[in-house]
């Protein structure tokens, strides 16, 4: 059996509808570069936090690495 695509037709997408009014685009918040400064400064912090705390937990338990 033959498909028969003679009769087939595409439909036409419908136009996007705008509003009439125009509205000014938000502010940008200035402080968005502060706040990335700050998470980065901060994740920093706790890394450094983190590894002191590890380096002395492994000195205070006498876990140290041997070499053969």
């Amino acid at each position: 059996m033959r498909d028969d695509f003679s009769n087939l037709r595409a439909e036409r997408d419908e136009p996007a509808r705008y509003r009439d009014t125009y509205s000014p685009p938000p502010k940008r918040q200035g402080n968005l570069t502060l706040q990335i400064a700050l998470g980065i400064w901060l994740g920093g912090v706790a890394l450094g936090i983190t590894g002191f705390i590890a380096s002395l937990l492994l000195a205070t338990f006498g876990m140290t690495i041997q070499l053969p």
